[in-house]
């Protein structure tokens, strides 16, 4: 049977309270005291290598302790986190995790998972035609969409939307 490719791309942006949250869960889960901490502070690292940095006091203690989370480990603790949540993620596809700079809102970490699946082919082929012969020398060219393409003058008529008329548009 023929199969069609789906691409998919997701992002989502953790800021730093829910990444903080996400890896103190995951410490607690296994066995790790620092959610029974007085948490003081926390920030984002980028150097010397990437990570967060939180700053807890222990109880009765009067010192603060660091600890500090590299980038995998807030994906785990970010994964971890979706399963409790129910937030569905997809098991298979490249994950990457990058930080979100100061300025942009919310700071914090984003993931991206990418993956194609093919799903079965529910209708024939598609026929070979002069539209996307256009397309595909549109795109090559750089402007990589068909509607830019349908408005330059000597595009086939065919390629235009319903409704939209040359004269008009140029």
């Amino acid at each position: 049977m023929a199969k069609v490719p789906i691409h998919e791309v997701r992002r989502i942006v953790l800021p730093v309270e829910t990444a903080v949250d996400a890896v103190l869960e995951l410490d607690r889960e296994h066995g790790g005291r620092l959610s029974l901490a007085t948490l003081i502070s926390a920030r984002i690292e980028s150097v010397p290598e990437p990570g967060l940095s939180v700053e807890l006091r222990r109880p009765g203690s009067l010192t603060t302790e660091t600890r500090r989370f590299s980038l995998s480990a807030i994906a785990a603790a970010f994964i971890n986190y979706c399963w409790k949540s129910r937030i569905p993620l997809p098991r298979h596809g490249t994950k990457r995790i990058d930080i979100v700079p100061a300025g942009f809102v919310p700071e914090g970490f984003a993931i991206t998972i990418e993956g194609t699946v093919e799903v079965v082919r529910r209708h024939g082929a598609l026929p070979r035609t002069a539209g996307m012969a256009a397309a595909e020398s549109a795109d090559v060219e750089g402007s990589g969409s068909l509607g830019h393409a349908a408005l330059q003058d000597g595009a086939p008529e065919s390629l235009l939307p319903p409704g939209i008329d040359r004269a008009a548009s140029a």
